[in-house]
C-alpha cells in the first residue's frame, strides 16, 4: 500500500510504463539438436593400403537440427589445407537456407567392441551454408598399426560423429 501522500506519484510512475510498453515485440527460442552418424569403412585393411594421403572417405548425409551434415575422414592424413602426417576428419555443413547454426561434434575411431579408441572435438562453432571444420585426430601411422585392434569382424572400421546444433527459432 503506497502512502497517501506518495500515491500520486506511484500513479505518475505506473503512467509512465505503461507509455514505455513497445508495440510490437519478438520471441526467440533457442533449439538444440543432437544426433549421431555412424560411418563403416568396409575393407578397411584394403583402403588403408590403397589410400593416398588427403583422399577422403566421405559418408552419405544425415540430418541434424535443421541442417544437413556431411563426415569427410582422411585416414592416411591431411585436411582440406594440409598434408601432415595427421589422421584427419572434417564436418561439412549443408544447407540452402543461410542460417547460421552453432555446432560442436566429437569425432571418434571405434575399437572391435564399439568404444571410442581416438576421439577429437569439434567447436562449438558458428557454420553457415557449406561451412567446413577439420580435426586432426591420431597419427597416420598409429592408426595403422592400431588397426587390427580396430576393424571388426566383418573387416569394417566404424568412425562416429556426434553432432549437437543450437539454433534459433522465430
Amino acid at each position: 500500500m503506497w502512502p497517501s501522500s506518495s500515491k500520486p506519484m506511484a500513479q505518475a510512475l505506473c503512467s509512465a510504463c505503461r507509455r514505455a510498453i513497445p508495440s510490437s515485440s519478438t520471441t526467440v527460442r533457442a533449439q538444440q539438436a543432437m544426433g549421431s552418424h555412424l560411418l563403416r569403412v568396409e575393407g578397411y585393411l584394403l583402403a588403408d593400403k590403397m589410400l593416398v594421403a588427403g583422399t577422403p572417405i566421405m559418408s552419405d548425409e544425415f540430418t541434424v537440427g535443421s541442417r544437413d551434415w556431411r563426415l569427410f575422414f582422411r585416414p592416411k592424413g591431411g585436411s582440406l589445407t594440409c598434408l601432415n602426417g595427421m589422421v584427419s576428419a572434417s564436418l561439412l555443413a549443408r544447407d540452402s537456407s543461410m542460417r547460421d547454426v552453432t555446432a560442436e561434434c566429437q569425432v571418434s575411431i571405434l575399437d572391435r567392441a564399439g568404444f571410442p579408441a581416438y576421439t577429437a572435438s569439434i567447436g562449438p562453432q558458428s557454420f553457415s551454408s557449406s561451412s567446413v571444420a577439420a580435426i586432426d585426430m591420431v597419427g597416420v601411422k598409429e592408426l595403422s598399426e592400431a588397426a587390427p585392434r580396430l576393424v571388426d569382424k566383418d573387416g569394417c572400421l566404424n568412425v562416429r560423429c556426434d553432432v549437437t546444433t543450437l539454433e534459433f527459432d522465430e
